[in-house]
C-alpha cells in the first residue's frame, strides 16, 4: 500500500498520559484538535494487561461467530446496545447496497446491574468480557481526566460519565463479510462520526479509512498490533465547544484481502443519558436522544442520509 494512503497518527503511551506528563498531554490535545484519532499504547502501564484480555475476548468471540446463523439469531434483539446483529441491517459503503459486517454488543449497565439480562454468549466467561470492558472503561475515563486538565470546561467531562448514571456505554466485537464472491450480504460500514464519547478500538487487519480534510481524501489507518486506536465522538466535540473534532471514518473491503473476514473490537464510551448539549446546528439533545437519532439514521436508505448531517455528526453532505 502506497504511505500516501496511510494516516500519519499519533502514538501516545498511555503510562504518561496517566502520570501527567506535560508534554504527553499537550500531543494528546493536538491529536483530539486535528485528526480525532490517535494510537495508544498500554505498555508500561497499570493496565497492561488490558490487551491480553481484549486478544482473549476476540478470540472467544471468533469462534462464537463461527456457529450457524440461526444460532447466533436467538440473540438478535432490537436494540442497538445489546444482543446479536446480523450483516446487511444498515446502509453500507457502497450507495444502494446494505453494511457487511455482523457484530454483538455487551452493554456496560448489564454489568452494573441496570440493563437487561446478560447475553448467553458471554456467562461462560464472564470474568474475561468483564475485564476488557471495566479496563477499557477506565482507560477512556482517564484520557478524558487529561482533557478536562486541559481544556478546563465549566464541568469536567468525567463528570458525565458518572457510575450512577444509566448509558448507552458498550462493548462491541465485529466480525465483516468476506469480498471474494458477491456482495449480496452487503458491504463495509458506512462513513460516519462516532455518536458518543471515545472510542478504544482494536483490529490487526486493514479497512479502516479516516477522512482528512486537509486533502479531502480517504486514508487508511494502519494496523498496529499492540496499539489500540482511539476516536472522539460527537458527544465530546460537543461538550467541548466543538475544540475537539469528531473525524469521519468507514470500513471497506482492501485488495488482496477479500478472502479473509475482518474482525475488530470496541468499547464505546459514551455520556450518561440524561447528559445535555448543544449540537453542530444548535439543537439542544440529550445524549440518549442524540444516540437513538443516529441509530434511526443509520438504518436508513441512502437518499435518506443524505436529507441531513446527523450521520456525519453536523460535518455535511458528502
Amino acid at each position: 500500500m502506497d504511505k500516501t494512503d496511510i494516516a500519519h497518527l499519533e502514538v501516545l503511551s498511555f503510562a504518561k498520559l496517566a502520570s501527567k506528563d506535560q508534554t504527553e498531554l499537550n500531543k494528546l490535545l493536538e491529536a483530539c484538535r486535528k485528526q480525532g484519532f490517535f494510537y495508544l499504547d498500554l505498555a508500561g502501564s497499570n493496565v497492561s494487561h488490558g490487551l491480553h484480555q481484549r486478544l482473549k475476548a476476540l478470540s472467544l468471540m471468533k469462534d462464537w461467530f463461527d456457529r450457524p446463523d440461526e444460532e447466533k439469531m436467538k440473540l438478535h434483539k432490537d436494540s442497538v446496545t445489546n444482543g446479536y446483529k446480523p450483516p446487511g441491517t444498515l446502509s453500507g459503503v457502497v450507495k444502494h447496497m446494505k453494511d457487511g459486517f455482523e457484530n454483538i454488543k455487551l452493554p456496560r449497565d448489564n454489568f452494573l446491574g441496570t440493563g437487561d439480562s446478560l447475553p448467553e454468549v458471554f456467562k461462560n466467561d464472564k470474568e474475561v468480557f468483564r475485564d476488557d470492558l471495566e479496563i477499557s472503561h477506565g482507560v477512556t475515563l482517564t484520557i478524558l481526566s487529561c482533557l478536562s486538565d486541559l481544556l478546563q470546561p465549566p464541568v469536567r467531562l468525567e463528570d458525565y460519565h458518572q457510575e450512577n448514571m444509566s448509558s448507552q456505554s458498550t462493548m462491541m466485537y465485529f466480525r465483516y463479510a468476506k469480498q471474494c464472491a458477491d456482495k449480496s450480504s452487503g458491504v463495509g460500514h458506512n462513513m460516519h462520526t462516532d455518536l458518543g464519547t471515545l472510542t478504544l478500538l482494536y483490529c490487526e487487519q486493514w479497512g479502516l479509512q479516516v477522512y482528512a480534510q486537509a486533502t479531502d481524501s480517504w486514508k487508511y489507518v494502519q494496523p498496529r498490533p499492540g496499539l489500540y486506536v482511539v476516536n472522539v465522538g460527537d458527544a465530546l466535540r460537543f461538550l467541548s465547544g466543538n475544540d475537539l473534532l469528531s473525524a469521519l471514518h468507514r470500513v471497506v473491503p482492501v485488495p488482496g484481502h477479500e478472502s479473509e473476514y475482518r474482525y475488530s473490537t470496541a468499547y464505546f464510551l459514551r455520556p450518561g443519558n440524561e447528559t445535555e448539549f448543544r449540537t453542530s446546528e444548535n439543537t439542544v439533545v440529550s445524549a440518549l436522544n442524540w444516540h437513538d437519532q443516529k441509530y434511526n439514521v443509520f438504518k436508513a436508505a441512502h437518499v435518506e442520509q443524505e436529507k441531513n448531517t446527523i450521520l456525519t455528526g453536523g460535518i455535511g453532505a458528502f
